[in-house]
Order: structure tokens, then C-alpha cells, then sequence
């Protein structure tokens, strides 16, 4: 779990702490709160490219609606009528839509306060942006939803809005020590959402807690129904290596192998028979996937991206660029490849209705990496994206004292189902700060 500030706390955990929302009786000392630590270490994280301390401190407790006074951010490839909405890019620079997007009309009927824009790869689709991980400055926070992983993380808003298309809600929730979900395909309306590639792009959740994903999710689904947390030694967890799992080094597969054991400990149960059979058939068509995802990536997106390149600018990003090379150079037996796989991937997944409830597996191949030219490995996160199924991040994992997530992937539209299990499941492993930790020592041994 993210480290709570307190006396004798390092700088780095004041400025990284989780604040779930404390509800609309509190609404009006939680977002004074937000803005000042929007205030104070704003100019450190840089996760809002445009953000209004103002209206958080004109917050009143309770004045209607389920999420009242609930301040959240929103990712600056989905429209906000109150703030300029510039895609990330320099080419967008002062656009105003006219009218929010459909998951922040939502919000903002249900009572909530938008806090601001936060930063976005070029069209979510570039190279990086200037936000800074807020555990550690020097780090990624992940892309392309930097800015809401960050804002989150560094306890600005209990809710941000992401979206992900390969990995870009998950990573940033497992780098920035926060909790995340990427829903099932379609789950969230996406009008007025800059699109990247429709097959894959939704709507994603980065929060300061699992109730507060529920409270964000019943708005954008209106739907209040909830699945009861189940027993875990009812609740049947397959262990899997996705797709990147030769990037993850020990010491995040030593991390992972703590909560397997803590999970053990407190009751769960192993699969075994058909349901072991079950998830190695899952597992043997998962290596080598992410980059036919990509190819799916490349082709969607390049129509949409290729206008933004037009005339020719020195500053464009130059992933923008490759990614329109790549999808020209696609033949229709590359791409009828992807989608093939992504076919039986989703048919071999669905097999494990009935015999496995949640997989579990590292959100990301590792924790954030120094430096901030690239956002970070895609793969871990990229299964969901691929086989539009719910992911679940839950912070409860580190290495070297940085965060890194558990991952949960969910059947296919049974999202809360998979929240009642994350539920489940971030209940048995919470203790004290990071506690599933690992370290790697100079040769790269764990301990």
C-alpha cells in the first residue's frame, strides 16, 4: 500500500499519499485539502496541464448527487467544457469543446467538481509528457495517462480519468501506486473522447481506493448494483505469466510470489484439475502477443493520427510518425493474423468461466523506470486492452520501495464480479505500507 504521511516521513511519501474521498458530508475540507497539496507540490509533479484550486475551495458538503463535491481530473484527450482539452499536442493548443464528454457529464450531474486537465502523451499515442512520478521525480509515472496516475498518486483528487488503449491506465496506476481499472470494451460511453484505435480505447478509472472505483463506476454505468465481496477460500485465483514476463526481473516476480504465499496463507486455495488444465491453455497463447495487439494499435490509429501530422511539423513527436510508418507497412495478412489471435485468445479466456474467478499477475514488468523519455514496458497491461476484458490494479506490491501493482484481469463483462474480488483480495493483503516488497541488490539478486 502507498506509504501515509506522517513524523519522521520522507519527502518523497509526503508528496506520494493515497486520499480516498471521504463523501459528500466531507466534500468541502477534503477538496480545501486537494487544493493545497495541488498548491504545494503542483509545481514538483506538473500532473494538470490546466487545474482550478478556486473552484475546490468553493466545494460545499452535500449539495446533491451521489459523488457531491467529489473533486476528480480529467485526462486531457476527453472533453471538458470548463478547461481547455489540447490532446497532449502542441497542434491543439487553446481548444475549448463546446460541450463535456459523456463519462464528465456524468460526474458532473452526480455532484462532482472537475479539478482540472491532466497531461496526455501527443493524442495518446506519443513519446512521454513532463509529468513526474511523484514517489519518485526522477521516474516515469507511465503513459499515456501520466498526469492521472500522477494526480492521484500524489493525492490531488481520489478519481482521475484515464483511458487505455495497450496499457495506459494500468501502467500508470501500478507506477504511481494508486488503484486502477480498465473496464470491459464498451463498458463507458465514449463520445468525446479523442479516439485512437476503436477496437481497443476505453474510458479508465485511476483512484485512491477500490470504493471509490465503485462509487465513479455505478455513476458512468447507472447502474448501484454491486457484487458482495466473496470469501477468498471460495475465490479460485489463477496464477499466470503474461506476455512480457521475460522483461520483469526477480525481484517484481519475488513480489508477486509474497502475495501468492500471504493470499495462501489467509486461505485461499490452489486451482487444481480442470481448472489448472484451463489456464495453461490461456497461458501458452499469451507470449509474443502484445506486438500483434500493436499491429491492431498501428492500423486503428494511423487514421486517426495521420491528419494531426499534416503539413509536416519539425516538432512532431516521432512516435506519432513511426506509428503511421508501421501501419503503412502492414500487409492485410499481418493484420487478419492479429485479429485471428486476439479471436482464439478471447475463446480460450472465456474457457475459464467456471473453473478460475480472477487471474492474477504483475501490472507491470517492474516498477517505474528512471528517467523520462519513454513512459515504460506496455506488455504486462497489453492482454486486457487486447482481449477487451476488465483489468484491476491494486497497489500492493513494491520493489526498492517503489510501488508496483497486482493485477487482476475479469471475465469478459463482469467487471463487478472482478471489483468484488479485488475487493477480496486488496482486504487480505493490506497491512503495513508496501508490504509484499522486494529489493534488488547491485548484482541484481533479491532478498
Amino acid at each position: 500500500m502507498v506509504p501515509r504521511t506522517g513524523a519522521g516521513v520522507s519527502v518523497a511519501h509526503q508528496r506520494a499519499v493515497l486520499r480516498p474521498w471521504t463523501g459528500p458530508t466531507g466534500a468541502t475540507r477534503y477538496a480545501r485539502e486537494s487544493a493545497e497539496r495541488i498548491d504545494r507540490y503542483e509545481p514538483e509533479v506538473r500532473a494538470f496541464t490546466h487545474h482550478d484550486t478556486a473552484r475546490l475551495r468553493a466545494v460545499e458538503d452535500d449539495r446533491g448527487g451521489a459523488l457531491s463535491g467529489m473533486p476528480v481530473a480529467v485526462k486531457e484527450i476527453i472533453d471538458s467544457a470548463d478547461h481547455p482539452t489540447e490532446w497532449g499536442s502542441d497542434r491543439a493548443r487553446g481548444r475549448r469543446p463546446a460541450r463535456n464528454a459523456d463519462v464528465v457529464q456524468r460526474l458532473v450531474d452526480a455532484g462532482a467538481t472537475v479539478a482540472g486537465m491532466t497531461t496526455s502523451t501527443p493524442f495518446a499515442c506519443g513519446t512521454t509528457t513532463p509529468t513526474r512520478n511523484p514517489h519518485a521525480l526522477a521516474r516515469t509515472p507511465g503513459g499515456s495517462s501520466a498526469g492521472s496516475g500522477a494526480a492521484v498518486g500524489a493525492g490531488f483528487v481520489p478519481v482521475a480519468l484515464a483511458t487505455q488503449t495497450g496499457a495506459s491506465t494500468i501502467r500508470p496506476a501500478s507506477y504511481c501506486g494508486a488503484y486502477g481499472l480498465k473496464p470491459t470494451h464498451g463498458r463507458y460511453p465514449m463520445g468525446g473522447v479523442h479516439p485512437v484505435a476503436e477496437t481497443l480505447d476505453d474510458v479508465g478509472l485511476i483512484a485512491a481506493s477500490l470504493q471509490d472505483i465503485d462509487r465513479v463506476d455505478a455513476v458512468l454505468t447507472g447502474d448501484a448494483a454491486s457484487e458482495p465481496p466473496p470469501d477468498l477460500a471460495a475465490l479460485r485465483i489463477g496464477w499466470v505469466v503474461l506476455d512480457g514476463g521475460d522483461e520483469a526481473g526477480p525481484a517484481a516476480w519475488h513480489a508477486l510470489e509474497l502475495a501468492r504465499r500471504r493470499l495462501a496463507d489467509a486461505g485461499a486455495r490452489p486451482l487444481t484439475g480442470a481448472a489448472v488444465d484451463a489456464l495453461a491453455a490461456f497461458q501458452s497463447l499469451v507470449p509474443g502477443s502484445t506486438e500483434h495487439m500493436f499491429d491492431v494499435f498501428a492500423a486503428e490509429a494511423a487514421r486517426h493520427i495521420s491528419p494531426h501530422l499534416t503539413p509536416p511539423h519539425p516538432e512532431t513527436d516521432p512516435r506519432l510518425i513511426e506509428l503511421v510508418r508501421r501501419a503503412a507497412s502492414l500487409t492485410d495478412a499481418q493484420i487478419a493474423q492479429a485479429h485471428e489471435l486476439r479471436r482464439r485468445l478471447r475463446e480460450t479466456h472465456a474457457g475459464l468461466t467456471g473453473a478460475v474467478d480472477v487471474v492474477a499477475t504483475l501490472s507491470t514488468t517492474g516498477p517505474a523506470p528512471v528517467g523520462h523519455a519513454r513512459t515504460g514496458s506496455r506488455t504486462m497491461p497489453a492482454t486486457a486492452s487486447y482481449l477487451g476484458i476488465p483489468a484491476v490494479s491494486l497497489p500492493a506490491l513494491s520493489v526498492d520501495g517503489l510501488p508496483l501493482g497486482l493485477q487482476l484481469l475479469g471475465a469478459d463483462g463482469e467487471d463487478r464480479r472482478l471489483l468484488a474480488a479485488a475487493h477480496t483480495i486488496d482486504s487480505a493483503l493490506r497491512g503495513d505500507p508496501f508490504p509484499l516488497s522486494a529489493r534488488t541488490d547491485r548484482q541484481g539478486s533479491t532478498s
